[in-house]
């Protein structure tokens, strides 16, 4: 997929900033960062642990999204827009949601998937490998029934980045 160099100055949060401010005047005002765009959901869902108290499911129902199995939704292919993803970590909660726009948007804020991974496997710094190990996703899977009725609370600075 290729971006407009408009669009990559959006996903970074960057705003053109009308008027004269100087180096030598007022400070300029913060970035203003824009929610748009759209994010396919197996992009979305590859961050999901299921630590998150069914928030997840609650926010594809919400948005209208099937998912039969009670877990994932049926089209991983559905484009979401942006703002939508956005709702669903504010709203509901859902861990994942929350991870996407972190990693999409570069925020500064905490990650839920190794704050997950970190309970379930006592292990820090396994986010990036576990995107892509199938080995490790295995061994998450192996160790995840012990936590099945565990629900991890968002932390208060993601909900602050995504605000």
């Amino acid at each position: 997929m290729s971006l407009s160099r408009r669009q990559l100055f959006t996903a970074a949060g960057f705003a053109v900033l009308a008027g004269g401010a100087t180096s030598n005047g007022p400070a300029a005002a913060a970035p203003v960062r824009t929610w748009s765009g759209e994010i396919q959901i197996a992009e979305w869902e590859r961050y999901y642990l299921g630590l998150d108290g069914g928030a997840h499911q609650k926010a594809l129902s919400a948005l209208g999204i099937a998912h039969r199995d009670g877990v994932r939704a049926d089209e991983p292919y559905l484009l979401v827009p942006v703002e939508s993803v956005r709702r669903a970590a504010l709203e509901f909660g859902d861990h994942a949601a929350a991870d996407v726009l972190r990693d999409r948007f570069d925020l500064g804020s905490p990650s839920m998937l190794g704050r997950g991974l970190k309970l379930v496997l006592g292990e820090d710094g396994l986010e990036k490998r576990y995107l892509d190990d199938p080995v490790l996703q295995l061994r998450y899977i192996g160790y995840r029934r012990r936590f099945a009725n565990h629900v991890l609370p968002m932390h208060p600075a993601v909900r602050e980045a995504l605000a």
